[in-house]
């Protein structure tokens, strides 16, 4: 069975070819072959059956396309897609990654279905284990997608946007349920005007009052979609003036569910008339949305007693503002830490391990770093830079 479809928005959405490995066989091939000896030799025997060990599980729609295999039947094995001059290389990376290792990267050219090759970057990743499969994840991307500085950002933005996809996915619904709230506000607020116009003495200043509250529930219906709305739309990275606590203000109401859901308090605190900063409002919303969500996961996952979530913004050298995350949870685990902002790392048992790579990636670009402080005792505080729009205009 495929790991994802053509139907999974999620997964055909990244800009990434996406290919899934059962590798199952290669694990049990790893056993006995070092049954007979511990060190793996990579004679041309050992490298075809590495090869045809790991079975293709899934293929994206952006890997379908790579490969001329849009509309026909997967290919069994991966070794079908890799010419013989880059299998040992790839047999190597396989084991390596069985074993535990983070990554893989080669390069190389790549067998088309319909006869043509195209120059490639592979890069490789052990996945989630369902049930008893291993699965080990395989990206492909055209080897020109780098060759200049502008086709790296055109990545990147297209990478920040399949990641926003991803984020919105996981969070279908808390998104659900936070737009049902306003929506079932007005219903409810509409039924009882109705009752007190339908009474022989009409009250309408009551009335005014339920319209009121109907105004004020439709508004906030239309600041959620806003906001979800910008973060799933693939629009050209754009710096403007941005009101920080307009931003923290929309994080809230798209994770105000999931933060319900998971038991967490929430605490924000936003210095009164901070200055607007020079930014993409939509790539910082993004950053915000996903340092807050991680922090609720990780106190949920860390069974902290005291869930509290803090959202802070202030001035600080006149002409920055700072944005702090901070969770009451376990603190980031100093084994992990050097690697927790690398692609494709992740902690998460079903995370892809983007989310952080594509946030450092957005603060890099925005003349920042994202610094993190964590304590066992005390959570984990990830924060960063913005210039003002003062700074902005004279640098």
């Amino acid at each position: 069975m495929a790991v994802f479809d053509d139907d999974d928005a999620v997964m055909n959405a990244s800009p990434l070819g996406l290919i899934a490995l059962d590798v199952a066989g290669t694990r049990d091939l790893l056993i006995d072959l070092r049954a007979r000896s511990p060190q793996v030799t990579y004679d041309q025997r050992t490298i075809c059956a590495l090869m045809n060990s790991a079975s293709i599980s899934g293929m994206n729609t952006a890997a379908k396309a790579m490969l001329a295999l849009r509309g026909q039947p997967l290919p069994d094995r991966i070794a079908r897609l890799l010419p013989d001059n880059l299998r040992r290389q790839f047999a190597e990376g396989l084991t390596d990654l069985v074993d535990g290792a983070a990554d893989m990267h080669l390069e190389g050219r790549l067998q088309s279905a319909d006869g043509s090759d195209f120059a490639a970057v592979l890069s490789g990743w052990k996945g989630t284990d369902t049930g008893t499969t291993p699965r080990v994840w395989i990206s492909v991307t055209h080897t020109q997608t780098f060759d200049t500085v502008n086709a790296r950002e055109a990545l990147l933005g297209e990478l920040a946007h399949s990641a926003r996809v991803a984020m919105l996915g996981e969070m279908t619904a808390s998104i659900a349920h936070e737009v049902n709230q306003p929506l079932s506000s007005i219903v409810t607020s509409a039924e009882a005007g109705l009752r007190w116009l339908d009474r022989d003495a009409p009250d309408l200043e009551e009335v005014k009052t339920l319209l009121r509250r109907i105004v004020s529930s439709g508004n906030r219906a239309g600041q959620i979609v806003s906001a979800l709305r910008g973060m799933a739309t693939n629009a050209k990275p754009s710096r403007t003036a941005v009101s920080v606590a307009a931003l923290i203000e929309e994080t809230t109401l798209i994770i105000g569910a999931e933060l319900a859901r998971q038991q967490v308090g929430l605490r924000v605190e936003v210095t009164a008339d901070l200055p607007d900063v020079l930014a993409d409002r939509t790539q910082i919303l993004q950053v915000i949305v996903n340092l807050a969500t991680n922090a609720a996961q990780a106190m949920a996952d860390g069974q902290a007693w005291n869930r509290t979530l803090a959202i802070r913004a202030h001035l600080v050298e006149e002409c920055r503002v700072v944005i702090e995350v901070e969770d009451s949870g376990p603190g980031v685990d100093p084994a992990v830490r050097e690697k927790l902002f690398q692609s494709f790392y992740t902690t998460k048992g079903s995370g892809m391990g983007m989310g952080l790579a594509i946030c450092r990636s957005i603060i890099e670009a925005h003349n920042s770093e994202i610094q993190l402080k964590s304590s066992p005792y005390l959570g984990a505080r990830f924060s960063f830079f913005l210039e003002t729009t003062a700074l902005g205009s004279s640098s």
